[in-house]
């Protein structure tokens, strides 16, 4: 499915608020208006081929168009929601079929301060606007609703890194109001449904390794936070220590972050001070529990504290350090980098095993591997049907037989849409081998959302 990538998004924000505001001064056939909106129609029409539909929109204050949220106000943020909020306009949708002459009514309509609510609703229906629709209505259910999506929660966690990183990296010390809020959805979604998050750690984006990496050691400390019977606030700063985890590679040189192989030992010396560098980054960012700068701090201490960084070797550090060191590991061993293959979850899941006592705590590491199962979410299996599947849950009722999405029938052709089952509720059908997805040419985490 195409996204809109942030560039674009940013654009459509900058040419949207511009046309509104032209709309005002000029005819809706001058230049400082048609070309803008020629624009945007170019931009999310691209979109729309592959896609029904794409929403812009105001959520917790927060301007977002698809799953970019707007954190960091520009001129032409603050118009457009300033535009949409003295209409009473909460979102906005824009569907497949849209034509240049709807976009030109629905600004002229914007810009119009007699028309908010459900007059301005009712006009744009009246001009035959049938592919731009706008929510009027309150959306703090719809909101409520979205806390517990977790695939929509999971994307602005990504979005809400990657703009935290990009901040810190241009010198400037983020606020953390966004970053706080959607902890706090991970860690509700954590407590009430923690496997649906077990199988989003599993997505990888090879391209944003950082943020993705960020995210999902911040989700796995969390489910291993709660099998641990963690209470919600112990399970947000483990969740914020994980997204923060590796805040300090933004003080690392990109020509070693990006390296494709091995570091010298200056380099990897260079890599190492990014736990000291996030801690310290950690610090000057107000509203920071310190427990979350210690965390980042000794993430790569070792349970035998014979990791980094060597001053900090013999400090006391409390047990998140630990928990966040067994979530790094195991996401880092599962994703595909330039210099190693990644191991599949069956795999990765041996390997941890293997560091328990030395690199990771072995307590935390048997209650890591006994939340994951013996078929962790993410594993390719073959079923003794001959039918090929991807683990989707662990087992509702424990032991062996996890939930899978069937992805290939008995004959080895890619199913349409994947089949749910649930193995533990299948007579007659288990799992007889873990396969290797590149082997197979499946990409696993396209079934895991």
């Amino acid at each position: 499915m195409a996204e809109l990538s942030l560039i674009q998004a940013q654009r459509v924000v900058l040419l949207l608020a511009g046309a509104s505001k032209g709309v005002t001064l000029y005819p809706e056939a001058h230049p400082a208006v048609a070309q803008p909106l020629r624009e945007i129609c170019t931009i999310v029409g691209e979109a729309l081929r592959e896609k029904p539909a794409v929403r812009l929109g105001i959520l917790d204050g927060v301007l977002f168009l698809e799953h970019h949220l707007f954190f960091t106000p520009t001129a032409s943020v603050d118009e457009l929601v300033e535009i949409l909020t003295a209409r009473e306009v909460r979102a906005v949708t824009f569907q497949r079929g849209l034509a240049p002459s709807e976009l030109t009514e629905f600004v002229t309509l914007l810009s119009r301060r007699d028309l908010r609510g459900e007059a301005l609703a009712a006009e744009l229906a009246r001009r035959g606007c049938a592919h731009v629709t706008v929510e009027l209505e309150d959306l703090r259910q719809e909101e409520a609703e979205e806390e517990f999506d977790a695939t929509a929660t999971y994307r602005q966690a990504i979005t809400v890194v990657s703009t935290l990183f990009g901040d810190i990296e241009s010198g400037r010390i983020p606020s953390t109001e966004m970053l706080r809020g959607i902890v706090d959805r991970v860690a509700d979604l954590t407590i009430r449904e923690p496997s649906t998050l077990l199988g989003l750690a599993m997505i990888k984006d090879y391209d944003n390794y950082t943020f993705f990496h960020s995210v999902n050691v911040g989700i796995l400390a969390m489910a291993l936070g709660a099998a641990l019977d963690m209470k919600k606030e112990e399970l947000r700063e483990l969740g914020m220590a994980g997204f923060l985890h590796d805040v300090g590679k933004t003080r690392v040189a990109k020509k070693i972050l990006n390296k494709p192989g091995k570091l010298s030992p200056a380099e990897f010396e260079e890599m190492k001070r990014h736990a000291e560098d996030g801690a310290r980054i950690i610090g000057e960012i107000e509203g920071v529990n310190p427990r979350v700068a210690q965390a980042v701090l000794g993430h790569h201490i070792g349970f035998d504290r014979t990791g980094y960084p060597p001053w900090a070797l013999d400090l006391s550090f409390e047990r998140s350090c630990d928990i966040i060191a067994v979530a790094d590991c195991y996401d880092a061993i599962t994703t595909l980098r330039v210099y190693k293959p990644p191991l599949n979850p069956r795999e990765a899941v041996e390997m941890i095993r293997g560091l328990g006592g030395t690199q990771l705590d072995p307590d935390l590491v048997e209650t890591f591997t006994g939340m994951l199962g013996r078929y962790p979410v993410g594993t390719l299996v073959r079923l003794d049907t001959n039918e090929i599947a991807v683990v989707f849950r662990p087992s509702s009722q424990g032991g062996e037989r996890p939930v899978v999405k069937v992805v290939k029938d008995g004959l080895g052709r890619v199913l349409p849409s994947p089949v749910v089952k649930d193995l533990a509720r299948e007579e007659g059908v288990g799992i007889v081998a873990v396969m290797d997805p590149a082997l197979a040419a499946i990409d696993v985490s396209r079934y895991l959302e």
